[in-house]
């Protein structure tokens, strides 16, 4: 019986213990340059440290010091220039722990922020699983140190990512390995791609799905939260900036709530579901005697897309061909329309006779067989002045001309472990396996497999040789 109490209370001990004092003498280290990383580390740690306590002393130096920007590459310039990305974040906290013998994982995945990255996987986030008294500890340094980017980076400590719980930590963090989920039953990829954005403050969500098929919808939740008033934001799909906050009506029995939305224009829409509780009253005595009181809020949030059932994705009338920005939209729509005489207004003097001579047009189009207008607007420059939009599994190459950026290949992405998309689903359809869309070890092993029979390299990547010897 003993054992069975100790091993209850690890988990307590590591989720309520105070770091204040550990904190506070993080904050007493000053700025300098170091010479290498065991400095570093003899700077930090005191004799009477803990493994828990250094562990804490080094995640919190890492998240006070580094800010978001230019990535350092090594450990050392990290701290020295005191500035990094996430890999950064992760490799200093994974050295220092190293040093004091703490096993500390290094674990990629998907860390999702926005509308632009429902539906869609890649891995984009790095974060580190450590290992105290017996358990497995989540740390994300990178967004618990603040937000923005460079000279708009601002630093605010989150303490939520310093030992989250898994079960909440998975809403905006997919491992690449399931394994670093460290839930009881695993959610799938495919579940966390299309779930909706949400709060902790809200239990046993019905809202299922991040992208809403229909014009209304209800959505019912329980909460402990004493929620005063619930208001929405919305965004035509590609639209950002400011919203007008409109006041949307709930009902509310016991700790159950509901609230209906109905659309009654056509279209595809970002909403954004701000409930709040009164919070911080403030009683203030007028100059006639009468009493105001005021309060603040603090508002938990659901977000997800509606498509009408009825809305038709339109033809881009606005696109600039000397702006790499301005045909992210256009490609889409083309392909997914196969839309030959818009690529020939985009494209004046293509030799190009068919969208059905482009080399991968057909499986592109396929991909985006249930494209709404979502895109990403992102670009990647390339050698030689050209550039690509990713899509699904597929980049649209697009040369500088005098005329602007015009069309010049389609290309398959390089894919393996890890990766999903159409292309996914086209080498698992290939190796007989259930078109999942997700590469993953079962297709990785069918690879090396077909690669080691064929003569390829053995290393269950689909590039270039495999992808000739497949014939797509």
């Amino acid at each position: 019986m003993k054992y069975i109490i100790i091993f209850l209370l690890i988990p307590f001990f590591l989720l309520s213990q105070d770091y204040s004092h550990i904190y506070n003498d993080v904050k007493k280290i000053p700025n300098k340059k170091y010479s290498s990383i065991n400095e570093l580390h003899s700077t930090i740690i005191k004799s009477h440290y803990s493994d828990t306590e250094k562990v804490y002393a080094f995640a919190k130096f890492i998240t006070d010091k580094i800010a978001y920007g230019k990535r350092a590459r090594t450990p050392l310039n990290t701290i020295n220039t005191m500035e990094g990305v996430c890999q950064d974040y992760t490799e200093l906290f994974q050295e220092l722990c190293k040093i004091s013998s703490i096993e500390n994982n290094f674990v990629t995945g998907m860390g999702v922020a926005g509308f632009g990255q429902i539906g869609e996987y890649y891995s984009n986030h790095a974060w580190n699983v450590v290992k105290l008294d017996g358990r497995y500890v989540i740390f994300d340094l990178t967004w618990a140190s603040g937000y923005g980017s460079g000279d708009s980076f601002r630093r605010e400590f989150k303490p939520k990512y310093f030992n989250p719980k898994p079960e909440e930590f998975i809403r905006d963090h997919f491992p690449d390995d399931t394994k670093w989920q460290l839930l009881e039953n695993p959610i799938s990829k495919k579940d966390y791609i299309n779930a909706p954005f949400y709060d902790p403050e809200f239990k046993n969500l019905s809202l299922k799905n991040a992208i809403v098929r229909d014009s209304e919808i209800e959505i019912t939740f329980n909460s402990s939260e004493n929620f005063s008033s619930c208001w929405f934001f919305k965004w035509k799909l590609n639209e950002y900036g400011s919203a007008k906050a409109e006041r949307l009506d709930y009902e509310k029995n016991g700790d159950l709530y509901k609230v209906k939305i109905v659309e009654v224009n056509p279209g595809a829409y970002k909403y954004h579901l701000s409930f709040g509780s009164k919070t911080n009253e403030t009683v203030t005595k007028n100059a006639d005697g009468t009493i105001r009181k005021s309060w603040t809020y603090d508002p938990s949030s659901i977000k997800f897309i509606l498509v009408t059932p009825n809305y038709v994705v339109t033809k881009p009338s606005i696109y600039d061909k000397k702006d790499p920005w301005g045909l992210i939209e256009a490609y889409h729509y083309l392909f997914y329309k196969n839309d030959f005489n818009f690529f020939k207004t985009l494209n004046p003097n293509t030799s190009i006779r068919s969208l059905d001579n482009i080399k991968y047009s057909k499986s592109l189009s396929k991909s985006l067989k249930a494209w709404y207008g979502n895109y990403r607007n992102f670009y990647t420059s390339m050698r030689g002045g050209d550039i690509y939009y990713k899509i699904d599994n597929f980049r649209v190459i697009l040369s500088l001309k005098e005329d602007g950026y015009t069309f010049k290949e389609l290309q398959r992405e390089t894919l393996r472990l890890g990766k999903s998309g159409y292309g996914v689903k086209e080498l698992q359809k290939i190796f007989g396996l259930v078109q999942t869309g997700n590469f993953d070890k079962q297709l990785e092993y069918k690879v090396k497999i077909y690669q080691q029979k064929k003569g390829l390299k053995v290393d269950g990547i689909v590039g270039g040789n495999t992808y000739i010897s497949l014939g797509i």
